[in-house]
This record gives structure tokens, C-alpha cells and sequence, in this order.
């Protein structure tokens, strides 16, 4: 072990320490690291930051679409599987979780016909390939 010391985590902050040594005291660092966590609440609740941002890049980091994504999708596949030729389609398709896309593949199978024609399995079984794609 190096005479440097060595960072280990208690309790979500980081600590430094020193290893000890018969002819050393344990030697703690006081001064605990700043978590990546605070630092972006920091930077998020700056004056030049609106928002609307800040809402997006939260929603983001849970790994979760906005609901208005979600939305927006649905809306513009309404007319079939010819809207995922569409970037935005595509974009939005791309920032689905997994239990996202469940729930819209769900939602386009239940297409009311005043609406919309109701999704086929094989053109959901397409919509989740794309997504597979999409995520790599």
C-alpha cells in the first residue's frame, strides 16, 4: 500500500485516509469530496439556467423519457410505422427506458378506431427492434 493513503466512500461521501503504521497515527482528511450530485444540483440552480433545462437534464439522468416525449411519440405514430422514417420519431423512440417502451407498445395495440388503427404485433415486434438499434 502506498504511503499516499487511499479513498474509500462512507456513507455516499469520500474520505481520504492513510494507511497506519506502528510509528504513525491514522491520519483522516477532513475535507470530504464534493459528490458529482452536488455539484450538478449546484450547476443546475444557476440564474442562467432555465427551467426548462434544468427539468429536461434531471428527467434525463433518471434514464427516463419526459412524459411529453413519450406523448409526442405516441401522437405521431398514429399513423403506423411510417412515422419512424421521421428523426424526431426516431429521437424520441431512443430516449425511451425499457418499461417505456412497454407501456407505449401496449398503448399503440389499443388504438381506438376513431383515433387511430390499433398497432399489430408484428409492427410492435418492428418498433422494439428499431429501439434495440437505437440503444446498441
Amino acid at each position: 500500500m502506498s504511503a499516499a493513503g487511499f479513498v474509500y466512500a462512507l456513507g455516499g461521501a469520500r474520505t481520504r485516509c492513510t494507511p497506519s503504521r506502528a510509528d504513525a497515527k491514522l491520519a483522516v482528511d477532513t475535507h470530504q469530496l464534493v459528490s458529482a450530485k452536488i455539484l450538478r444540483a449546484r450547476r443546475l440552480l444557476d440564474e442562467n439556467v432555465s427551467f426548462e433545462r434544468a427539468w429536461s437534464e434531471m428527467q434525463a439522468s433518471r434514464g427516463r423519457a419526459a412524459s411529453s416525449t413519450v406523448e409526442a411519440l405516441v401522437f405521431s405514430l398514429r399513423v403506423g410505422g411510417t412515422a419512424l422514417a421521421c428523426p424526431h420519431a426516431r429521437r424520441r423512440l431512443s430516449e425511451l427506458s425499457e418499461a417505456q417502451l412497454h407501456e407505449v407498445s401496449a398503448r399503440l395495440q389499443k388504438f381506438q378506431l376513431n383515433i387511430a388503427r390499433a398497432w399489430t404485433v408484428i409492427e410492435v415486434e418492428f418498433l422494439v427492434d428499431i429501439w434495440i438499434d437505437l440503444h446498441g
